[in-house]
């Protein structure tokens, strides 16, 4: 393709035809048109100096690569006989095949950013960097990915004192992403993952009692800031009947109306409302000055806006308070919806009251069963059990 300045080099395309179907790619090489042969298909060298023809070799040998390794991927492509055009392109100008695992993991992590799934793709990208520490910062191919690689890289995990269903998680995302380079015919299925653990573990409990969150609530953590911020964010978890802390860090002021917190659960997109009780309302009018933008609480900063660094520095503080208060165990974001549904069940409230509270997706029977529960139903259980005395 001639470029329209005078005197500026053009770029090499590649045309794609199948199926009928034409897609032009531009590909990183740039010559001038006197420099390119029509009939032959290839770079002409000419007359060109020295130098010139030392970079239009590199030009030609890149080209060669690239035509190479394209004829290369029609052919595992066409093993598996259906696909399209752009599919081809996509994975050319990617360049998520070039054999390695960790390319392909990026187009994956691309394609369910571009499909909103947001999460997958984080547990994909964890799970990347861990295998890649795993192997000393290198990449690995494809058709090397075997059994005893993985039973290596499990047994790695166990030694770092990693939880189970962690090592599972990691496990699940890089078996999800072999197994979509097997069925695009980027490799043959060696079943690298038999005997690995995949399953999901039982968890251990970990609710607290009632005892344990009157404690904490009534702590003089007065010269203590940060955690103090710390116990009232998971205190109003707590009074939200377990919000996720993802969830509680997007909460925007607007999301608070008529006496109501209203928001959508990040995990299923589920609306739930809830009713502002006092207690909540004394956290959020306390942090009203030291939130940015128009959050209601002061999870983020304006120089830190990723929940998952903030979550990681809660959890740390929780541990830390933990610690003060004598627990055998550390508090963390999770202990306030385990804990909400132990006491909500030990104080009489219906199994199915709860998951309508908490918005269990997966309570199917429960909620063909009640239909839709009254809101005032759910707001009596809350403050019953947010009563602490």
């Amino acid at each position: 393709m001639p470029s329209k300045i005078k005197n500026r080099e053009g770029v090499i395309c590649l045309q794609l035809i199948h199926n009928r179907k034409i897609k032009l790619l531009r590909t990183r090489f740039r010559l001038f048109a006197t420099e390119w042969d029509n009939k032959t298909e290839t770079v002409f060298f000419g007359n060109a100096r020295i130098e010139r023809q030392i970079y239009l070799q590199s030009i030609k040998s890149g080209l060669d690569a690239d035509l190479k390794q394209l004829e290369e991927l029609i052919r595992l492509l066409e093993m598996k006989s259906d696909y399209s055009v752009d599919e081809l392109a996509d994975l050319y100008t990617s360049n998520s095949f070039n054999g390695y695992l960790f390319s392909f993991v990026d187009y994956t992590v691309k394609s369910l950013k571009e499909s909103s799934r947001r999460k997958t793709a984080s547990i994909c990208m964890t799970a990347k960097t861990s295998f890649e520490r795993f192997l000393g910062g290198q990449d690995i191919l494809l058709d090397k990915i075997d059994n005893c690689l993985m039973q290596k890289y499990e047994n790695y995990l166990k030694t770092t004192g990693m939880m189970k269903n962690t090592v599972s998680c990691y496990m699940r995302a890089l078996r999800s992403v072999y197994n979509q380079a097997v069925k695009r015919g980027l490799t043959t299925q060696k079943n690298p993952f038999a005997n690995i653990f995949t399953r999901i573990d039982k968890t251990v409990k970990r609710a607290v009692n009632e005892e344990i969150i009157v404690r904490l609530k009534n702590m003089d953590l007065s010269i203590h800031k940060e955690l103090a911020l710390a116990r009232d964010l998971f205190m109003f978890s707590f009074y939200m009947r377990g919000i996720s802390f993802i969830d509680m860090a997007n909460l925007r002021k607007s999301n608070v109306k008529n006496g109501y917190v209203a928001y959508s659960r990040s995990k299923t997109r589920q609306m739930l409302t809830v009713k502002l009780e006092a207690c909540m309302q004394k956290i959020i009018s306390r942090y009203e000055s030291q939130t940015v933008d128009d959050y209601l609480l002061p999870v983020y900063t304006a120089q830190n806006r990723d929940n998952t660094s903030q979550l990681r520095n809660h959890n740390k503080r929780l541990k830390r308070i933990s610690e003060m208060l004598g627990l055998g165990k550390s508090l963390s974001s999770y202990v306030t919806r385990h804990t909400w549904a132990t006491l909500a069940l030990r104080k009489g409230i219906s199994i199915e009251v709860i998951s309508e509270s908490m918005g269990h997706e997966n309570e199917t029977t429960t909620r063909i069963y009640l239909a839709s529960l009254d809101q005032s139903v759910v707001d009596k259980a809350n403050a019953e059990i947010i009563k602490l005395e």
